[in-house]
């Protein structure tokens, strides 16, 4: 075992022992690689739901005494409506919801280990895990919703928002790229994230992760075109998804 796995698994045991102090808590739930513990490296986040009664969440949310070494946080965010990030003094982090028991079910899930289960937890996180699967992705709509960014992202540039030309393009219309990849090349034994398709790419992908990282350096419009390209060659496009990029490349006047 690793000194990370060591150290990584020593806190969820606190951690596990720590809420099971605690009346109010009905469960606690690993998920991510806090689950697939064999991810475990020096950067891995603990990510879990603390699971509690009906009108306690924001108790927990509020007051984080209930955390190990909670005296020695540094930083610690509210992130949505029931989620937090947790920075300590050494860096580790945590990124973790408080649910209480009617609210578990708005969480997905693909990775998870129960913990701790007063309410039948485990039944339920098995039916969450298992809508939050992603549908088939659909090729068309993908392609296009992915030209129609490129497209955008590319007006703004010209119009002088790089930044929101840099987020169309290398964020969202990446996004779509990345998932039009992944369903035309599939690769045997995948590391990918169902939830997130940025997720470990490059260890499934490693030559095409060294290229698309290169051509995210570029500028706005440069990388827009070249990814545009680039996801062609790799989808193997067909005449009519040609057909629409030309739509797409004759608008911006490329070649």
């Amino acid at each position: 075992m690793s000194e990370y796995l060591e150290k990584f698994l020593s806190y969820q045991q606190q951690l596990a022992d720590s809420v099971a102090q605690r009346p109010e808590v009905i469960g606690l739930i690993f998920v991510g690689s806090a689950a697939a513990t064999e991810r475990v490296d020096q950067y891995s986040d603990q990510d879990f739901f603390l699971v509690v009664k009906e009108g306690t969440g924001e108790g927990f949310r509020q007051d984080l005494s209930w955390l190990p070494n909670s005296t020695n946080i540094a930083l610690h965010p509210r992130e949505t409506a029931h989620g937090l990030k947790v920075v300590y003094q050494n860096g580790d982090v945590l990124e973790f919801a408080v649910f209480e028991d009617s609210e578990l079910e708005l969480s997905a899930a693909n990775d998870y280990r129960v913990a701790l289960d007063r309410a039948d937890l485990t039944a339920r996180m098995a039916k969450i895990a298992e809508r939050s699967i992603p549908s088939e992705v659909n090729r068309a709509q993908e392609f296009e919703l992915f030209l129609s960014l490129i497209l955008i992202g590319v007006g703004r540039a010209r119009r002088g928002e790089v930044l929101a030309a840099e987020q169309h393009i290398k964020g969202y219309a990446l996004n779509h790229a990345l998932r039009l990849i992944r369903q035309a090349k599939p690769v045997d034994a995948s590391r990918k994230d169902s939830l997130n398709a940025y997720r470990r790419f490059e260890f499934d992908y490693p030559e095409l992760g060294r290229e698309l990282q290169d051509l995210m350096l570029r500028p706005a419009e440069e990388a827009a075109k070249s990814l545009a390209v680039l996801v062609l060659r790799e989808i193997r496009g067909d005449d009519r998804e040609f057909a629409l990029y030309r739509v797409v490349a004759d608008r911006l006047g490329w070649d």
